[in-house]
């Protein structure tokens, strides 16, 4: 009978999309999605198309981490609506992928998670209240993140080769890249974003190995994302002795020259704070935060039910 108990229980729907593709948990399984949140669309109408792709089943409830919010859980009705018409869901929890960044990588702990992927958003918790810095999107913001190291390097390297730069060194680096430059037909559109995020990792393994230029935008870059922590941490109003734990989330967050670049930043802005592995995911982190907060999470997380 307990066997069949467990079978019986409802399964639930953990996504997180983020701007180079989506992950998705059913049933302690993970699968990717080579669908990424962008600017040419709502992002109701990129769910719709990661949803098309996932077998139909029911699920009771489905929690939504989600890039592009900055900051504000917007009308989650469309969200709402989405999922029980794909899924028949009755429950729904939309939020900022920051704060299941947060709860994913160091739960309860007071402090600060930054994730860092093709954009970067940073939460700060304090005792109970939430702070959230940058993710602004490509245009006004994401500084440091993956579109911003991308553009800035093929920018310079573009630049190079048009006789307005010396970056030759990046030009080598970037060989690959500028060749798929200059196979794009629009240079202003989605493949032209996606090209700037697929460009960090070589900008990161460049710095790795000693690429003047490319350590050059790293440390810019980290100078950034040092204020955009620190500016996270101080919107919660902390006192002198709070601790403060520090985290970093998110593919570029996997390069260790890269992360301590960033640390070795902070410290000179929060001496006291404390770097921790992170101990899970925003797939971790979604469900355990919106059950957490079964009344919402104003503007972070809200909650749709039918």
């Amino acid at each position: 009978m307990l066997s069949l108990a467990i079978r019986l229980q409802p399964m639930n729907l953990v996504l997180d999309l983020g701007q180079s593709g989506a992950r998705v948990r059913i049933d302690g399984r993970d699968s990717q999605f080579n669908l990424p949140k962008n600017s040419a669309e709502p992002i109701v109408h990129t769910l719709r198309r990661i949803f098309q792709q996932i077998p139909p089943q029911k699920f009771e409830t489905v929690y939504l981490s989600l890039t592009g919010l900055q900051g504000t859980v917007p009308d989650i009705a469309p969200y709402g609506d989405l999922c029980h018409e794909f899924f028949s869901a009755n429950r729904v929890a939309v939020m900022d992928d920051g704060i299941a960044a947060y709860d994913g990588a160091i739960g309860s702990r007071d402090g600060v998670v930054l994730t860092l992927g093709g954009g970067i958003v940073a939460i700060a918790g304090n005792h109970g209240r939430f702070a959230h810095a940058d993710g602004k999107g490509p245009i006004f913001g994401d500084f440091g993140g993956g579109f911003w190291l991308g553009k800035y390097g093929l920018s310079r390297a573009i630049s190079t080769l048009d006789g307005r730069d010396d970056a030759t060194d990046l030009v080598t680096l970037l060989d690959a890249e500028l060749r798929s430059y200059r196979e794009l037909a629009d240079t202003t559109g989605t493949d032209a974003a996606l090209l700037c995020i697929k460009s960090a990792k070589t900008i990161i393994q460049g710095a790795e190995s000693g690429v003047a230029n490319a350590v050059q935008i790293l440390n810019e870059a980290a100078l950034h994302l040092s204020r955009t922590i620190n500016s996270a941490w101080l919107k919660t109003n902390p006192a002198a002795n709070d601790q403060i734990h520090i985290s970093y989330l998110g593919g570029l967050s996997q390069s260790k020259f890269y992360s301590d670049l960033i640390s070795t930043q902070v410290k000179r802005l929060l001496p006291s704070a404390t770097f921790v592995p992170p101990e899970g995911n925003h797939l971790d982190g979604a469900p355990r935060v919106a059950e957490n907060f079964p009344n919402g999470m104003k503007p972070l997380l809200a909650w749709w039910q039918r």
